[in-house]
């Protein structure tokens, strides 16, 4: 949604709810309340200013939200004498002012109300489910007109209550089932058959079907309904923040085609199915002699799972977008709103789910969309794997969660799993993640294998004997130090480059000549793949590369999980 529509929609919001004529005959203590707070504003005072501001806005956060109007003098009864004109008071840096002084950080909406009398500044500050306090560390919460100290006993009830809030399932005023779209009930009902063992639930009537998903509890419209069913008009509304963005980008700052959605979820997902299938990328994989099949750089099942992730976790809070961005050779998706109750990118695999919204998520999971035992994630990640994709990468902040679906095939991998899956063997989610694992870094050990699998080392240890019992690996090492490569089997049929396990112990000189001839026919090599063909440690293959590039042979790229080498000519031209 742009900034301008956003402020347009809250000026609106403030003008329908507070007539500012009242300050005709009343004092502004008189109208406040729970959700409005007048404030007079001292220039001389800013600093001062600044730090009750950031207060207030703490408290109101904490409590039900709300709007504070600065430039209202206090115990005037006119609107000439009680408004100010703050004609020289900037929202963009108040906004700021505000963000920066508050912890977790409150992004506050400002917006100038051009007045007869001068001009003020309304803040909406959104409700949170977090508990705030400033940067200083002072906590409030607004009771009545007052914004009252929150410490101890207090800050700890409001945070168990916050844990379990559900901005979805909250009844919105004034909204009843009547205003919904009948449009929207006929999508959800076509997706709800798409499962036959849900048919009774699709041929209820509109009242019944919204009761049996709990999106009207008596008799009231929750926001979850509002978001699948409702009009754009009330969404705009009761959900300023509710917008999908799609974009097909052309390199990383420009794009070539963008949507702005603010539709119900289901036409929303509805247009990003189209946008996904619209021109894929093809891969051609010979699966076999007489098989030849071309695959998308990514299906809607995965783009799918992955929207629907963003769309159930999101921080409707928030007044921003969720994004999919289609790169070249990745697909992002990203959500406001960072990860909650201890999940991380590096815990997503196994952590059991835990739910912003959890009435949404319901729902979804009663229609047949996703599974809430959070199966959503596997799936992701095993048909990228089955599909010869690289691993997809979670990256979270405090704001929000992004995720990286890589789109490039390795074709080799694709016809491996199929050939498996034929002969009998198919492979487990574990299973293939290791082995995509050993095809981009050669070597693994526990530890580094339980990063990819989100294991210990003690979990993942077990993961790596079971693979080498049934043939896809060979140990390197003894004890506690062993790492494990590809058995040569199976790093033949993936066209990994090895040698044998009575080569590991090559000398420096043979292996120094194997590197040339690999980066020449190669055009590049990775100090993984050094300590695969040689059986060497990180040190000992960093020593043989660094020799390398000192003789001039090789030229390093790159940092980090990026680094490899190159012929230094290469690098030169």
């Amino acid at each position: 949604m742009s900034y301008n529509l956003a402020m347009s929609l809250i000026e609106s919001k403030i003008r329908e709810e507070l007539s500012l004529d009242q300050l005709d005959g009343h004092s502004a203590d008189y109208l406040e309340s729970t959700i409005l707070e007048f404030k007079e504003w001292d220039s001389d005072s800013r600093k001062d200013q600044l730090r009750q501001l950031r207060e207030a806005v703490v408290a109101f956060a904490n409590a039900e939200g709300g709007y504070i109007v600065l430039g209202v003098r206090d115990k005037k009864k006119n609107r000439a004498e009680a408004i100010q004109d703050l004609d020289n008071l900037d929202e963009h840096g108040l906004q700021k002012s505000i963000y920066d002084g508050t912890e977790p950080h409150i992004q506050v909406e400002v917006v100038a109300l051009d007045e007869p009398e001068g001009r003020l500044l309304a803040v909406r500050v959104p409700k949170s489910f977090l508990v705030h306090t400033t940067a200083d560390g002072v906590g409030k919460i607004r009771v009545g007109k007052e914004n009252k100290p929150l410490t101890g006993s207090g800050l700890t009830e409001l945070a168990r209550k916050r844990a379990d809030f559900d901005l979805t399932a909250e009844v919105l005023p004034g909204m009843n089932a009547a205003r919904l779209d009948p449009e929207q009930f006929d999508r959800l009902r076509e997706i709800i058959r798409k499962d036959k063992a849900r048919e009774a639930l699709a041929n209820l009537p509109d009242q019944d079907l919204l009761g049996a998903l709990e999106l009207t509890p008596d008799n009231g419209v929750t926001r979850a309904a509002l978001l699948l069913l409702g009009h754009q008009r009330d969404l705009a509304r009761f959900m300023p923040g509710h917008e999908v963005t799609l974009l097909n980008m052309q390199g990383d700052t420009h794009y070539s085609h963008r949507q702005d959605l603010r539709e119900p979820l289901l036409e929303i997902l509805a247009r990003a199915q189209k946008f996904i299938e619209e021109n894929p990328r093809l891969y051609p994989v010979r699966l076999d002699s007489y098989v030849e099949a071309e695959l998308p750089d990514v299906t809607w099942d995965i783009s799918r799972e992955a929207i629907l992730n963003a769309v159930t976790h999101r921080d409707y809070f928030r007044l921003q977008t969720v994004y999919v961005r289609r790169y070249e050779s990745r697909l992002e998706i990203s959500n406001p709103g960072g990860f909650i109750g201890g999940i991380t990118p590096q815990n997503i695999l196994r952590h059991e789910p835990i739910h912003r919204n959890p009435l949404l998520a319901g729902v979804f999971q009663k229609i047949g969309l996703v599974n809430r035992a959070g199966l959503g994630v596997d799936r992701i990640y095993t048909e990228l794997l089955q599909l010869g994709k690289d691993l997809p990468s979670y990256q979270a902040g405090g704001s929000n969660v992004k995720l990286v679906i890589p789109t490039d095939t390795n074709a080799d991998f694709v016809r491996f799993v199929r050939e498996e899956r034929q002969q009998g063997k198919p492979l487990e989610l574990d299973d293939l993640i290791v082995l995509r694992g050993l095809t981009q870094h050669g070597l693994l050990n526990a530890l580094s294998a339980g990063e990819l699998l989100h294991l210990s080392e003690q979990d993942a240890s077990p993961k790596l004997v079971d693979l080498r019992r049934r043939g896809y690996l060979t140990p390197v090492g003894r004890g506690r130090r062993t790492s494990y490569r590809l058995a040569p089997g199976p790093a033949e049929r993936l066209a990994i480059q090895q040698f044998s396990e009575n080569q590991n112990l090559i000398n420096p000189e043979t292996l120094a000549a194997k590197l040339l001839q690999i980066v020449h026919d190669r055009g590049r090599v990775t100090n993984a793949e050094v300590r695969a063909i040689s059986g060497y440690d990180r040190v000992q293959a960093k020593t043989i590369l660094a020799d390398l590039c000192k003789q001039g042979h090789i030229t390093l790229i790159g940092r980090g999980r990026a680094a490899h080498y190159v012929p230094t000519d290469s690098n030169q031209n």
